[in-house]
Order: structure tokens, then C-alpha cells, then sequence
């Protein structure tokens, strides 16, 4: 990514924290727990097969320094994100791994969950934390992408909402329709030139 891309999308989600910080109303629509139908035990169970699933980036990747401070809530002073000095390493579903690899301007379905391992250092081998995206039915979250965000700790014991939603909902709104809110950042340069 050129330096002048990347500059015109941080200052896209510069402005969308921005607003966020001044008016939390506009995401308000996602639900705060796991409505039925979807049952949260399933999920979870679902969540801890993935490494049965598609690894999109074998490789970890350290995010750019500036995304990883947009992580944090715009509201809050903690200096604690999900993605301040970690690797990530990304697996996605079998629903959205056609979306994720081969589109350029991709439409995920729904049912598709993409997890984030947190990793200490590029070696590491036992994630710490573990951020997943749920894409959920039409309608469950229209202004967000009808994304539902969740986290899991290192000891996978359960899944919940994030403190900080918003902020996740902020953040990924940067990306918006062009490739369905998910950044793919991790993808190598490889791939991102496979795009269709």
C-alpha cells in the first residue's frame, strides 16, 4: 500500500472515530448478546475448530503502528487495545474464504467468522487474546455491516462482547463497502494482486 493510500485511509478512520467520540448513537443497533437463533454455545463450539479452517496469512504480521492505536475506544483513556505491539495471524471459515482470498471488492456471507490470534511475538505459538468478526444476518447491524464483533481470552473459555464495540465498529467502518468492513492488511502482496 502506497504511503498516500494508506494516509487517506487513516484519515477515513480518523474521521469515523472522530465522530464516534461525539455520537456513539449511529452503532447502537447491534445487539449487546447473542440473540437467538443463533445459539452461543454452538458458536463457540464452532470458534474452537478453527484451526481446521482457512489460515490466510501463515505468516504473523505486526499491524501498522497507527491502526493499532485506532483500536482503542475513543471515549476511554486506557492505553490497552487488541492490536497495540501484537502479530496477528488471521483464519477465516470455509463460508467466507472465497470473499476473503479472491475478491477485490468482496461480499462476505452470512455465517462467516474471521479470527484474529493476538500473538506476543512473531514466533509465538500460544495466542494471548483472539479477536473474531461474525457476519450476521441482513438487517442485524445495517450501518456496520451487519458485523457482530466478539472476543475470546488465551484460555478460549467463552466468547463475549467487547468493553469497547464501538470502537471495533468504528474502526472497521474505514474499510466500509469496498471490501465489506474486513481490512485484509495481513494479506501478503501476493495475494492482494490475485484479487478479482
Amino acid at each position: 500500500m502506497s504511503n498516500k493510500n494508506r494516509y487517506k485511509k487513516i484519515g477515513v478512520i480518523c474521521l469515523a472515530l472522530s465522530s464516534m467520540a461525539r455520537n456513539p448513537a449511529p452503532f447502537a443497533q447491534e445487539r449487546s448478546s447473542l440473540p437467538s437463533p443463533l445459539d452461543a454455545n454452538a458458536l463457540h463450539a464452532e470458534i474452537l475448530k478453527y484451526k481446521n479452517w482457512t489460515v490466510v496469512n501463515s505468516e504473523p504480521v505486526k499491524l501498522d503502528p497507527i491502526i493499532s492505536v485506532l483500536c482503542a475506544a475513543p471515549v476511554k483513556s486506557s492505553p490497552d487495545t487488541p492490536h497495540r505491539d501484537k502479530y496477528i495471524r488471521v483464519y477465516v471459515n470455509d463460508l467466507g474464504k472465497d470473499a476473503m482470498l479472491n475478491a477485490r471488492n468482496p461480499k462476505f456471507p452470512a455465517g462467516t467468522i474471521v479470527i484474529k490470534e493476538k500473538l506476543s511475538e512473531k514466533q509465538s505459538q500460544s495466542p494471548e487474546f483472539y479477536t473474531i468478526m461474525l457476519k450476521r444476518e441482513a438487517g442485524y447491524n445495517p450501518r456496520g455491516g451487519d458485523w457482530q464483533y466478539l472476543i475470546m481470552d488465551s484460555t478460549k473459555a467463552k466468547i463475549e462482547k467487547p468493553a469497547n464495540v464501538e470502537s471495533c465498529q468504528s474502526c472497521h467502518a474505514g474499510w466500509g463497502a469496498k471490501s465489506d468492513f474486513v481490512s485484509r492488511a495481513y494479506l501478503s502482496p501476493e495475494q492482494s494482486q490475485k484479487l478479482k
